[in-house]
């Protein structure tokens, strides 16, 4: 079973405990979920199929529908799912990424801004990503301001300084604010798929096909201030497009994204696992 790790903290002060053995703890998480068990991952179990064959062991599971927005980073903003395009601003640049290429954002005022019409959501949804950095800093930003305005509905997609990945999150329900975080570890230089999945009243943190951490939801992400996503930064990070002059200790962020993706329902733990494994781009 996967390890399940939440987090609630008062807004922006952001603490992540590391565990007594960060190193088992991640191990034990990258070990296969018992029920998220793809076909080539089937060992001999005793059980039997008389109509099952070879290829049907080989078979991936069906990926499902597209997402309604998609940003892959092939050397262009463009929307390859609809006709939602975003900017590019600074010196972003486009590297090899996890399929085809990637987007490369390296530091202060160098982002990609996303429409405001993408990311509203009033029901269930996924954003995901995949990333690659041996730094840390906010990977996809969403909020009307930081201290001393209210940030209505978005989120923060941060890695930190320690490898977490941690996902603040802002809805219109009464109780509209959580954050949840990963374990440690995922600024190792390699590609990463990480998920926020909203399915009714949960919210799902999936990294690598495992859920690293939840948190009940309520209300919807709707944002009436009409707020723009961006890539690379968030509005609480010193000098971010739109600050108020008010901050905390997010950083721009340095490294590779690429398949950016927006969906309007949640993906299955089928979908995910199958997406972290390379076999369903989006």
């Amino acid at each position: 079973m996967s390890a399940m790790v939440v987090l609630g903290c008062v807004r922006d002060e952001w603490t992540f405990p590391v565990p007594r053995d960060a190193a088992a703890d991640i191990d034990a998480l990258d070990a296969p979920s018992p029920d998220l068990v793809l076909a080539d991952d089937a060992t001999d179990s005793g059980a039997t199929d008389s109509g099952a064959t070879d290829s049907d062991a080989t078979e991936p599971p069906a990926c499902g529908e597209g997402p309604l927005t998609l940003y892959r980073g092939e050397g262009t903003t463009l929307d390859s799912a609809g006709g939602q395009h975003a900017t590019a601003t600074g010196a972003v640049a486009y590297v090899e990424g996890r399929f085809g290429q990637g987007f490369s954002i390296n530091g202060p005022r160098n982002y990609v801004t996303i429409p405001p019409s993408v990311g509203n959501f009033d029901g269930d949804f996924t954003i995901a990503l995949w990333f690659k950095t041996r730094y840390w800093g906010v990977m996809l930003g969403r909020r009307a301001g930081c201290w001393n305005v209210p940030p209505y509905t978005g989120e923060d997609f941060d890695l930190t300084p320690e490898g977490y990945v941690a996902v603040e999150v802002f809805t219109s329900g009464a109780a509209g604010y959580f954050s949840v975080h990963s374990p440690p570890g995922f600024n190792d230089d390699a590609w990463h798929h990480a998920a926020m999945v909203r399915r009714g009243d949960v919210f799902d943190l999936v990294v690598d096909g495992s859920s690293r951490a939840t948190h009940a939801i309520s209300g919807h992400f709707v944002d009436p201030t009409r707020s723009p996503s961006y890539l690379g930064v968030g509005r609480c990070t010193p000098g971010a497009p739109g600050s108020n002059g008010t901050h905390d200790n997010r950083t721009w962020y340095t490294g590779a994204l690429d398949e950016v993706a927006f969906y309007d329902r949640a993906l299955s733990p089928d979908e995910l696992a199958a997406q972290a494994r390379g076999l369903c781009a989006p």
